[in-house]
């Protein structure tokens, strides 16, 4: 991944569950991700996701436009080695099209980086680690990456925030997924408004 001279932001959230009146009514589910994908840049998903990734996967596949999925895992699914392989193994055959990403609080073994070692990764500690990976520091976070770096943010950030934490994030300088979990599109919407309005 070439750095580039100033940070480009990709806005999401967790699940295409949005509560407001994003999706029109008469929408079939098997299309929410096709129309929340013309609007926003990034998903978070589980790994076990009820959502029908083979179709996200599809859909990705006869796209152009960029768009970055995220499939995130928790500790104990990155901790056992057959556990972590009975959850990648499904989506193996499109591991060019998603980050693998975890909270952690202590780097993965040397084993479960092997296994992982032919994915895109980010994980997210409160930690300093030492992992094999680029590595930055923003909001008292520390991300470990090899394609993106994941900025996963479980606060609803009202206006003030938003730009706080995008001016911080900025330090990155490259391309940034941005996940605010459990926003809903006013709020994916002002922040992609106000990181265009800052220059990212």
């Amino acid at each position: 991944m070439s750095q580039v001279s100033k940070t480009q932001f990709l806005v999401g959230r967790s699940e295409l569950d949005l509560q407001d009146d994003f999706y029109p009514d008469d929408l079939p589910s098997e299309w929410r991700f096709d129309y929340y994908s013309t609007m926003f840049k990034a998903l978070s998903l589980p790994i076990d996701s009820d959502d029908d990734l083979d179709q996200i996967f599809e859909e990705m596949e006869e796209s152009e436009e960029e768009f970055e999925l995220v499939l995130s895992i928790d500790k104990s699914q990155l901790n056992d080695s057959d556990i972590l392989l009975s959850f990648i193994e499904p989506v193996s055959d499109y591991k060019d099209y998603f980050t693998l990403y975890c909270e952690i609080d202590e780097p993965p073994s040397p084993e479960i980086m092997d296994i992982l070692s032919d994915y895109n990764l980010c994980f997210q500690s409160l930690k300093s680690l030492d992992i094999k990976l680029k590595e930055v520091f923003v909001i008292d976070q520390y991300i470990y990456f090899n394609h993106v770096p994941v900025f996963y943010s479980s606060v609803i950030w009202d206006e003030k925030k938003i730009r706080s934490c995008l001016e911080q994030i900025s330090v990155i300088k490259t391309k940034t997924v941005l996940i605010c979990k459990q926003a809903e599109s006013e709020t994916l919407n002002r922040i992609r408004i106000i990181s265009e309005l800052l220059g990212f």
